[in-house]
């Protein structure tokens, strides 16, 4: 028996490679004077690109140590990982981050090496002989450098699913602590044949850089439009089969209402949603707008992470994210009219001001929904203490002054959909939440804009949001933070509440009793999870609507 437990981390990369067979059908691809080689199974260097069929090569590297895993290609390149976690951030309260929070990142250092394409190169053999070339000519596949020749075949690397998994020598891939991103960045090889990547997590793909909505129109007028015609052409010819059939288009400063037959918009209603009918030159561009009418959160923040964020359908339970969202937020429904084309993590983090938070499971690659809420009855909740869990000399607090919040002022009913959306000139509603007792003599304000309410706002729900998050924030929330064993990994995840019983957090009289607290960050390691938790204060108390309004209390059962 060996007490030897030496580390191992493994990093995955999964490459799209074509499935199919260059020249055979239905791949029409083959070899002449333009096509002097056979592909190599990449986009970049197919010859029939309407019969292109993206499949799955995994590119996997580990260091240079006895024990890579058997059965498999393990290229020993990798030189170092260092990782930093996400962080979550309710209703953007703390100033230093957004409402999404920090994205997790990771940067991976690998050296290059000379590969002869056996797992790379379909057609390996056939270099050799000539067989893939049309000169008949061949070479040695051994020529050139790993990474060299992978960032020729294969440059469109931004969104490759990356993960990190870390065990120890002898477990399974599949039962190793695994951290999923995608990758963002990659340069190299170097001089020294050094290649570095940077990859995040999966909300990466919805940062502003990479994803807007709505899409960017290209239609221009094709005649200039007077303040009384209801209708006009969009050029060049064809282009109008980029809109929907119907909905709203923004001209100048202006959203009508259409519908749409080829290049011709038939108008049905101009100067909507507060803007003002004005006359248009020839060549302004017809954007169309994305509208969304009484919806839930939960609905409109899966549309635009999927529709126009590139987030793959299967990272979102949907009927998981709409019960939290029922039980929580049951009859809110937001409305808006996103009239320019603008980033969609904007977009999604103004959604989540409204108090839901969204964060990235990275071990089970989905995107997790979660209401600004108390533990439900029954619930389960993690205890950790200094003496069973958190590691000796690691824990830390303090008191967290920048997000808390005296006065939450809630500003909604936007009046130009155009107009600044942090301008409280461009909103006709306001409601101010206020602590009933200041103690701290300071005020400690809050501002929270929303075009999503509509015209017409909500004060309802802006009370209710903005009560809830005062509740919450009325004193400095308390950080915590420490390390556990990597034996008490699944008793913290990101997002979750956790009872926090430490020497550090004690009450008046020197007692230490459990805090309640939400995990809002988390890096594990071979041997040791690093977390930080933020106090989470529920006062008051709630109840639920029964189903059946027949039963009273006192018929009702235990449970009920």
């Amino acid at each position: 028996m060996t007490l030897d437990r030496r580390p191992i981390t493994i990093v995955e990369i999964d490459v799209p490679t074509c499935t199919r067979t260059f020249g055979v059908a239905p791949c029409t691809a083959s070899l002449s004077l333009s096509v002097p080689t056979k592909c190599y199974n990449s986009r970049k260097t197919c010859a029939d690109v309407p019969n292109f069929n993206a499949g799955v090569t995994t590119l996997r590297f580990a260091k240079n140590q006895a024990g890579l895993p058997a059965g498999m290609t393990v290229f020993p390149a990798l030189q170092s990982v260092s990782s930093i976690p996400s962080e979550i951030n309710l209703s953007g309260i703390d100033p230093n981050t957004n409402a999404l929070g920090r994205r997790a990142r990771v940067s991976i250092s690998l050296q290059d090496f000379a590969y002869h394409d056996t797992l790379t190169d379909k057609y390996q053999a056939e270099r050799k002989t000539g067989a893939a070339q049309f000169s008949g000519v061949g070479y040695d596949p051994n020529r050139g450098s790993f990474f060299a020749k992978l960032a020729s075949r294969q440059p469109y690397y931004v969104g490759w699913p990356l993960r990190v998994k870390t065990g120890y020598v002898g477990d399974a891939l599949a039962s190793m602590e695994t951290a999923s991103y995608v990758v963002s960045e990659w340069s190299g090889p170097n001089a020294d044949g050094g290649v570095e990547i940077v990859a995040k997590d999966i909300l990466d793909l919805a940062d502003n850089v990479k994803a807007v909505a709505p899409a960017v129109s290209l239609g221009k007028l094709s005649l200039a439009m007077t303040a009384f015609d209801m209708s006009f052409t969009v050029t060049p010819t064809g282009i109008g089969a980029g809109y929907a059939a119907s909905g709203r288009v923004c001209v100048g400063r202006e959203i009508m209402i259409y519908t749409r037959s080829g290049d011709v918009f038939t108008i049905t209603e101009r100067g909507v949603d507060g803007t003002s009918i004005s006359a248009h030159a020839a060549s302004d561009a017809a954007q169309e707008c994305l509208r969304y009418e009484n919806q839930r959160l939960c609905d409109v923040i899966h549309d635009l992470l999927t529709s126009f964020g590139n987030v793959p359908l299967s990272y979102i339970d949907l009927p998981t994210w709409q019960a939290e969202e029922d039980d929580w937020l049951s009859g809110l429904t937001i409305t808006a009219t996103i009239a320019k084309s603008t980033g969609v993590r904007t977009l999604v983090g103004e959604i989540c001001q409204l108090g839901v938070l969204i964060w990235p499971d990275q071990s089970a690659e989905a995107i997790r929904f979660r209401c600004n809420r108390p533990l439900l009855p029954g619930e389960p909740i993690s205890t950790l203490t200094d003496d069973a869990n958190i590691l000796r000399g690691t824990a830390e607090t303090e008191l967290n002054e920048a997000q808390r919040v005296s006065t939450l002022l809630f500003f909604h009913g936007i009046r130009d959909p155009l107009g600044s959306m942090t301008d409280a000139s461009n909103f006709d509603k306001s409601h101010a939440a206020v602590v009933s007792e200041n103690l701290y003599g300071q005020e400690a304000y809050k501002s929270i804009f929303t075009r999503w309410f509509g015209r017409d706002g909500n004060e309802n729900a802006a009370a209710v949001i903005a009560t809830r998050l005062v509740t919450r924030y009325q004193d400095p929330p308390r950080k915590f933070s420490a390390k556990l064993d990597i034996k008490d990994r699944a008793s913290v995840d990101l997002g979750l509440l956790v009872s926090v019983k430490s020497s550090l957090i004690q009450d008046a009289s020197g007692q230490t009793s459990p805090t309640q607290m939400q995990v809002n960050s988390i890096e594990v390691s071979n041997d040791q999870v690093a977390f930080s938790a933020e106090g989470f204060a529920s006062t008051g108390r709630f109840g639920f609507w029964m189903v059946d309004p027949q039963i009273d209390y006192a018929s009702a059962t235990a449970d009920q």
